[in-house]
């Protein structure tokens, strides 16, 4: 189901016959996919009579698309991943959806997530996508049948949200491309919103082409943007927070950008890690207020403790975060200015996917715990609206699991971070194929 499906002789309906079998062998595995969508023969039938007539609707038509299980799909279990809603269907489309229909990209079901959307590694209400590299470590989160769906291409276009790196996690664990937009680029209506500061919309798939085409048919914006041949890079940052195996990797990576004839400019970031942290505080108080008009009964152990854990905090915490949020806005429009340069560059994790049941990793010869540490170079994107991608950019020799390199610009910019993107995606390995 590639992105030049639009160009393929072969019918919608034999494609699509190929792809339900190919989602009913694998899924039970790896679970992409909580619920899956039927899919109308008339419907194929109509859009394959428009694609012969030359009259695509957009540069995903005929696509197969996947949606997030906490934004709605009208028709289907819409549980949000909890038991909460646990007898909940969706009446109608989200925006973002009914968009994507439109487009003429065709529903293939709903992909499995955090609870609520609120990070963690496991959901004992339905049990999340695992990672088609390794099932013993993780594949991400919160969207996390998102990425699981891109790696093993049950889905050309897969819808995400972002709160704190729930795109680009998934995207990097997996070895596909996440990309996450400023708020608002991509309708929001119609989604839940337990974190409107910090959450937004925005698209998994395997190739940085195909999520720039799918950003264009969904209502993102589109032009000739030309790449950036610069980068700024928060050196002492990387060095301090990543392990050895992430720093080879990232090390390798730089030496064939500036092969390809991109600049890589040094120069630190002023409050990087405390916009982290404060994006972790304006996270907590705002999915706690959403929280306490929930009635948590059967909801996990796991969201009732953030719950409570977001009634201890004060006023003046969040107002303090929320300033250290704007401090941070201002310091990387400034080190990106002064370098003249268009995005930070970083990897997207410090270090491999861990097994899941992990609690603390190995980090220059000292033990750290996973949270926050996992957050470092993802999490301050959210702080200041920025848009930002995580891209492949090679295989852990030990672990054997994907490495993502993470692109950061000021909220606004992204067509250039895209194309830039793309440029960086020409110059570095191409991943082997899964065995599964």
């Amino acid at each position: 189901m590639s992105v030049n499906a639009i160009e393929s002789g072969d019918s919608l309906a034999e494609r699509f016959e190929n792809l339900k079998q190919r989602i009913a062998a694998l899924n039970p595995r790896y679970r992409a996919f909580s619920h899956v969508a039927p899919v109308d023969p008339a419907l194929l039938g109509e859009l394959d009579a428009e694609r012969r007539a030359g009259r695509a609707r957009s540069a995903i038509h005929g696509l197969a698309v996947s949606v997030k299980g906490n934004i709605p799909v009208a028709g289907l279990p819409w549980t949000e991943g909890s038991a909460v809603f646990a007898d909940r269907v969706a009446e109608r489309d989200a925006a973002i959806v009914a968009r994507a229909r439109a487009a003429g990209g065709i529903v293939v079901g709903t992909t499995t997530l955090s609870e609520l959307a609120m990070y963690g590694v496991e959901n004992p209400f339905e049990p999340m996508g695992l990672n088609p590299w390794d099932v013993k470590r993780t594949a991400g989160g919160s969207s996390t049948g998102a990425g699981v769906a891109a790696a093993l291409d049950l889905a050309t276009v897969n819808i995400g949200t972002d709160s704190g790196g729930s795109i680009r996690n998934p995207a990097c664990h997996c070895g596909v491309v996440g990309f996450m937009p400023k708020i608002g680029a991509l309708d929001l209506a119609g989604k839940p919103n337990y974190a409107p500061s910090l959450s937004t919309i925005g698209l998994i798939a395997r190739t940085v082409s195909t999520i720039t085409r799918a950003f264009a048919a969904l209502g993102g914006g589109e032009g000739g943007a030309a790449p950036s041949r610069r980068f700024l890079l928060p050196r002492r940052l990387v060095d301090s927070m990543s392990d050895d195996a992430t720093l080879a990797l990232f090390r390798a990576a730089l030496d064939r950008l500036r092969a390809a004839g991109i600049d890589i400019v040094e120069g630190e970031v002023d409050g990087w890690l405390d916009a982290e942290r404060a994006a972790g505080v304006i996270s907590l108080h705002e999915c706690g207020q959403a929280l306490a008009t929930m009635d948590l009964a059967r909801a996990s152990e796991g969201i009732r403790k953030r719950a409570a854990m977001a009634g201890m905090l004060r006023a003046d915490d969040v107002a303090a975060a929320r300033a250290t949020a704007a401090r941070f806005k201002q310091a990387l429009r400034d080190a990106i200015d002064a370098t003249q340069s268009d995005a930070a560059i970083t990897p997207t994790w410090p270090f491999a996917a861990p097994l899941i049941e992990a609690e603390t990793v190995p980090v220059q010869g000292r033990d750290v715990p996973l949270d926050p540490h996992r957050n470092c170079f993802v999490r301050a994107a959210n702080a200041i609206d920025a848009c930002a991608l995580s891209l492949p950019m090679g295989l852990y020799p030990g672990a054997g699991v994907p490495a993502g390199l993470h692109l950061m610009a000021p909220g606004g910019r992204e067509l250039r971070l895209l194309a830039t993107a793309a440029a960086c995606e020409a110059a570095l390995p191409a991943l082997p194929a899964l065995r599964l």
